[in-house]
């Protein structure tokens, strides 16, 4: 007997930011509270023209938008809704059960995120992109009137000032990298449909999108009104990562005299090693698994590969950020598949880094199909790495990138990176790179619910 084929989803009724990496070298996240239902579906209403499905485009759109609702956004559309969704996406990213994963304490505490202003009041994210500056001004303008002729309040979650609007904008010369001089974007699932709804990996889209069956993560809603509504969408963990690149940049240079006492070299490449050995991979790309002595532009691009070979950590470090975010075939300490994230990221703030009270940093769209199974589970990681054996039972390191410091004296600061067999490097404590700015838990509704709480048919 054969299981019946998983029913396929129609890339016309999905968000194109779920399904596809834009490359727009332009972007602009705006954050905005509803004051009514009436003044809300208006608000949809006007910006349904210009929102991206996945449906495939033959010329690639000058400009373009996707659309988010918080859950308190929803119940402006439907108050009835309540006890429906998942408790992490009803509760929000402030409540105690997710702080329990990932650990915003100290500079990043959740009171202090989105300049001062409570979470609680974001309703709706637009996220606009454009091929050029004057489109993106162009949308962003369109999206402004929408909102003003709709009384919709836009929050600013930057503090307005050193040439900065307030808004969350990408900076367009820094195109696929990073303030902290990586090269991003790389590595995402591949977002294959299982024809047979038992047999299903991890990266595959029905983990991802909400309303089919065979998910390892088990989207929700899954029954009732709530999950017609949820259909075709997928949830997005919106997190504003400040960058401390003089932190950073100042790391690598006080620690280079030690990497060139242990492995020689002069101190520049023992910066990029160093660099390399955090991230999991050279700045410019290339995996330690696969280039593990010096970049190499014909691996620059690569994903396939496995820690099989790399057991002792000898190329790449059991703390390396792209070995937390995403273990492969190192032994985990859980039944549960390893969960992956779509992940959209664009940098935004000011350059060059003159000083650290310069406001720049990450802006990341986490997208998954269970924000508890997904990405909490993977936060929780990165700041204990407690999933695998090699690691200390109950006192344990943090990912060498992403971690929050501020974390009780039990987890362990230091970084190990293996450089023989009876030898290693140890830096006792890093420092804090990353200070969380602000965290909402969004659904990207699918394009027919966008057009139900607009008051359109369907």
């Amino acid at each position: 007997m054969t299981n019946s084929p998983m029913p396929s989803y129609d890339p016309g009724n999905v968000q194109g930011l779920i399904l596809r990496g834009y490359t727009h070298t332009y972007s602009c996240h705006m954050l905005f509270t509803f004051s009514s239902c009436l003044g809300a579906a208006g608000f949809i209403r006007a910006l349904l023209p210009h929102v991206q499905s996945a449906e495939a485009w033959t010329h690639k759109p000058e400009r373009m938008l996707n659309i988010g609702l918080t859950f308190n956004g929803i119940l402006t559309f439907e108050p009835g809704f309540k006890g429906q969704f998942p408790n992490e996406f009803e509760s929000g990213p402030w409540s105690d059960g997710t702080q329990a994963s990932l650990n915003d304490t100290g500079p990043s505490a959740p009171n202090t995120w989105w300049n001062g202003h409570d979470g609680q009041d974001i309703h709706c994210i637009v996220h606009t992109y454009g091929l050029t500056d004057g489109a993106l001004a162009d949308l962003v303008s369109i999206v402004s009137q929408a909102a003003d002729a709709n009384s919709v309040s836009e929050i600013l979650p930057l503090k307005p000032g050193t040439g900065q609007c307030g808004r969350l904008e990408q900076y367009a010369p820094l195109k696929n990298f990073i303030h902290f001089g990586y090269r991003d974007g790389i590595d995402n699932p591949a977002l294959g449909w299982p024809a047979d709804p038992a047999v299903t990996a991890p990266d595959d889209a029905n983990n991802f999108l909400i309303g089919y069956p065979g998910s390892k993560f088990h989207p929700g809603p899954e029954s009732g009104p709530a999950a017609e509504f949820a259909r075709d969408g997928c949830y997005n963990a919106f997190r504003v990562l400040h960058q401390n690149v003089v932190a950073f940049e100042r790391f690598l240079t006080d620690t280079a005299p030690t990497v060139v006492a242990a492995i020689g070299g002069s101190e520049d490449q023992a910066r990029e090693w160093l660099a390399a050995k955090l991230a999991g991979r050279w700045r410019k790309g290339s995996p330690l698994a696969l280039s593990p002595r010096a970049q190499d532009d014909a691996t620059a691009d690569k994903t396939d590969f496995l820690y099989v070979d790399d057991r002792d950590a000898l190329k790449c470090p059991f703390s390396a950020h792209t070995r937390v975010a995403n273990p492969r075939d190192d032994l985990i300490l859980s039944d549960a598949p390893v969960p992956r994230l779509i992940r959209r990221g664009m940098p935004y703030g000011v350059l060059p880094a003159l000083s650290d009270c310069e406001e720049r940093g990450l802006i990341g769209l986490f997208l998954c199909g269970s924000l508890a199974g997904q990405f909490e589970k993977l936060y929780s990681w990165i700041n204990v790495n407690d999933f695998n054996n090699v690691f200390s039972p109950g006192f344990d390191t943090q990912d060498a990138l992403l971690a929050n410091r501020s974390l009780p004296s039990a987890v362990d600061r230091s970084f190990t990176i293996p450089i023989s067999e009876n030898a290693s490097i140890k830096i006792k404590s890093l420092p804090q790179f990353i200070i969380t700015r602000g965290t909402a838990y969004c659904l990207l509704p699918s394009m027919r619910t966008l057009r139900r709480v607009a008051g359109l048919s369907e």
